[in-house]
């Protein structure tokens, strides 16, 4: 069974799965930020209590959570790109390009790349999100050696040049480009005021932690899957622990192969769409779709699950 039948046989079940309000959708924006400017703050708090063991374990966690949540924000620019965040079209729009502006990016041009990934996934001059990065060589099977080169790629610094990005355009609009404008002389203003807080809790996790979660996240998604034949061979799912999730998955992101298979699938029934699919004989034989453990039974609970329970 390829993925086309896999779609055919369960789109009519995953059809019109219900996406937040609007007033949500902001208040799961503002979630976000808001514990990024608490996290920064509390960091600040830390490094004044001068340095000892603790403090610094203690600042190094609100660097990682920093940039776990810069990466949510991303996320949630990937669910709007699909119009899968909140109900209304429009919103989904505007929440895409102020969570793009707080991430320095354009919305419109994550939102074309991207749809070209879908389409394109894994050929680098048709897929414009992989078409950058060839030279990382996501396609390169996964051997030890590769893996090792995977997890230091980013501790190194090699992947900056293809995943620190600050994009000023004015594409979004002029607004979008003035709170990227007023985001970078605050950062500039923090840097004059309290310049350590500033490296260590705003330039560190957005340069080096938030960019590094992506690389990893892309090869989690797609490493050593990029030549499959069918798309049911070109993503990977990640079934990490609920708390691991939380944390480096915060929209759920790690269902890859079930995004890709049904893109239109708000990222909130991503795992229950999953434990609908297992029960698929073709998709339950796919490690990468079961994370490479394979189910042998599913609680009856699961059997009767529908998506968004």
């Amino acid at each position: 069974m390829s993925a086309v039948e896999l779609r055919q046989k369960y789109n009519p079940r995953f059809k019109g799965l219900s996406r937040y309000s609007n007033l949500r959708g902001w208040v799961i924006v503002g979630s976000f930020v808001g514990q990024i400017v608490l996290a920064a703050g509390l960091g600040h708090l830390v490094i004044g209590t001068g340095l000892s063991a603790w403090s610094v374990l203690l600042a190094a966690a609100l660097m990682l959570f920093i940039g776990t949540r810069l990466r949510a924000l991303n996320n949630i620019v990937h669910e709007t790109s699909h119009a899968s965040f909140v109900e209304d079209r429009a919103q989904n729009v505007l929440i895409g390009k102020v969570c793009s502006a707080l991430t320095m990016g354009s919305f419109l041009d994550y939102r074309d790349e991207h749809l070209s990934h879908h389409s394109h996934v894994g050929d680098y001059q048709r897929d414009l999100d992989f078409q950058g990065i060839e030279h990382l060589a996501l396609h390169d099977p996964l051997t030890r050696r590769v893996l090792l080169r995977h997890i230091f790629t980013p501790l190194i610094g090699r992947h900056l040049p293809y995943y620190l990005h600050l994009n000023l355009s004015r594409r979004d609009g002029a607004l979008y480009s003035g709170l990227k404008g007023a985001i970078l002389l605050t950062v500039l203003a923090l840097a004059f005021m309290a310049p350590l807080t500033a490296i260590l809790f705003l330039i560190l996790p957005f340069a080096l932690i938030y960019s590094a979660l992506n690389y990893w996240a892309d090869c989690m998604d797609h490493a050593g899957l990029v030549g499959g034949a069918d798309e049911l061979d070109k993503s990977r799912n990640i079934l990490a622990p609920r708390a691991i999730g939380w944390l480096f998955f915060p929209r759920y992101d790690s269902y890859h192969l079930v995004h890709h298979l049904f893109p239109h699938v708000p990222a909130r029934h991503l795992p229950a769409t999953h434990q609908l699919l297992t029960h698929d004989a073709v998709y339950r034989s796919k490690p990468n779709a079961m994370g490479g453990a394979p189910i042998t039974g599913l609680p009856e609970s699961l059997a009767n699950a529908t998506p968004g329970e």
